[in-house]
């Protein structure tokens, strides 16, 4: 069998989940809450409490291989060193990092800082995702971003300064208010710094996010902009050697997201913190979103699930197939036996016939992959398989 990248398990992602922020942002479902020095200090001895009694659950060996970690939030820029550096070694004493391959933190521009980020370097880490969202200053303001364009501009080249060699930029389009020529001369900046990776997703507009409450105040773009802007930028970015790999994200050749890639291929992860998740032994677990909750259960001795499942076997062939149709490489048919035992065009073959008879899926020699139309209604595919 031939083997190709990210196809094959090498070791667990860790995901780290920090939760605080200097400010929430008007389109933000994410949990965050407002930074405070002496909470931040607390929430660190729980999350390391957290893992200790993860262990003590799940002592195996096999489980303690890590290939990349990942720390989101939140602002996880706004970590202090010491913090940082004090939890990466209490990680070392549980976890073989000895093969880490990627490790990222998330940062927004405002709190990139020379020293810091410096000092992160030495820490091995080795991709910075910056949440930039957009370079029209009158945009960010509504989204409620801290930073101007210009910031994320000078942070970016700071961090390349740095020696950091494999940045993503975050950049939403189908915005309030932004015409479609202000949006693509958006992407059209991002693209002239040359980060490594870029993720291009649409605005989502979440319920209860102060956005959301305020629409009838912006003009948003119809489904024909929202189009036209998602398939200008997706040959604009290709068109400057950005390959489509997912459906909102593009890299440079070999800086694809390993850690992301280990989600879409349904791989094993541990998720440690406040809302963090995670996928082990055919158990699906989410965490508690309060920091209330998330004390008291650990001062109970509880691991702090809010979620937690163990799926049956159609549920964990159905979640390979619509989180790997996610990867415009597809899912592979021999994967898919070497995973389950069984045949995925026999398993899901009303499906697959429904789906490609629409146009959404196409059927090829060795694998299912989305068609052009089925990249942009993808939620209409995933759909048929949840």
């Amino acid at each position: 069998m031939e083997k190709k990248k990210n196809r094959f398990f090498e070791g667990f992602g860790l995901y780290i989940h920090f939760p605080f922020c200097i400010k929430k942002c008007s389109y933000c479902d994410f949990v965050s809450y407002q930074f405070h020095k002496e909470l931040s200090q607390k929430y660190f001895l729980y999350l390391k409490r957290e893992v200790e009694l993860f262990l003590e659950k799940f002592p195996k060996e096999s489980i303690k291989r890590v290939q990349t970690i990942y720390i989101g939030g939140g602002t996880p820029s706004l970590i202090e060193v010491e913090q940082l550096s004090n939890f990466l070694s209490f990680l070392k004493c549980h976890f073989d990092l000895s093969n880490l391959k990627e490790f990222t933190i998330e940062a927004n521009p405002e709190s990139i800082e020379k020293e810091k980020f410096k000092a992160f370097k030495t820490l091995k880490i080795n991709r910075v995702s910056i949440g930039v969202q957009s370079f029209n200053d009158e945009t960010l303001k509504i989204l409620g971003r801290v930073h101007d364009s210009k910031t994320a501009i000078a942070k970016f080249e700071l961090l390349r300064s740095l020696g950091f060699d494999n940045i993503n930029i975050d950049l939403i389009f189908a915005l309030p208010n932004e015409s479609f020529d202000t949006e693509i001369n958006s992407l059209k900046k991002a693209i002239s710094l040359k980060p490594e990776h870029i993720s291009y997703y649409a605005l989502m507009l979440e319920r209860g996010t102060p956005l959301n409450r305020m629409k009838r105040k912006f003009k948003f773009p119809d489904e024909e902009t929202w189009l036209n802007e998602y398939k200008y930028g997706e040959r604009l970015l290709e068109d400057n050697g950005y390959i489509h790999y997912e459906i909102s994200n593009y890299a440079r050749k070999s800086f694809e997201c390993v850690h992301n890639i280990s989600y879409w291929r349904s791989f094993p992860y541990l998720g440690f913190g406040i809302s963090g998740g995670g996928f082990y032994n055919s158990i699906r677990y989410v965490n508690v979103r309060s920091f209330e909750k998330y004390f008291k259960k650990l001062d109970e001795g509880k691991l702090p699930y809010s979620f937690r499942k163990k799926l049956s076997a159609l549920e964990l062939k159905s979640e390979f197939i619509f989180m790997g149709l996610r990867l415009l490489e597809g899912v592979y048919f021999d994967d898919y036996y070497y995973r389950f035992g069984s045949f995925l065009l026999e398993d899901f073959k009303e499906k697959i016939e429904k789906l490609r008879n629409f146009n959404l899926l196409k059927v090829l020699k060795n694998k299912i992959a989305l068609t052009e139309k089925g990249v942009q209604y993808a939620n209409v595919v995933f759909r048929e398989f949840i």
